[in-house]
């Protein structure tokens, strides 16, 4: 089985899903042969990886595996506003 991957990735469970059925193909002892012409980063490439043989383009972009996230630093508005945290735990040995 050749499959033609073309992936920036997305979302784990999706990938993971999508690697898993790969995995089928592979572990009835089909052959399976995976071809990248431009991209297969993240998740993308936790596909390609399953497969028995990967060939790439000469310039594919291959993994990349990591995570983008934009997160807010609230800490000026809190600290302006004299916002403080404290801490609660169920027990006194709760966070060793």
């Amino acid at each position: 089985v050749v499959v033609r991957l073309e992936s920036a990735g997305g979302a784990v469970p999706h990938y993971g899903l999508a690697a898993a059925q790969l995995m089928r193909v592979r572990d009835k002892s089909i052959k399976l042969t995976v071809c990248i012409d431009r991209v297969a980063a993240s998740g993308g490439y936790m596909m390609a990886c399953v497969a028995d043989t990967v060939v790439a383009a000469p310039f594919a972009i291959i993994g990349s595996i990591g995570v983008v996230a934009q997160v807010p630093n609230l800490h000026r508005l809190l600290k302006n506003h004299d916002v403080d945290f404290q801490e609660m735990t169920a027990g006194e040995f709760k966070r060793t």
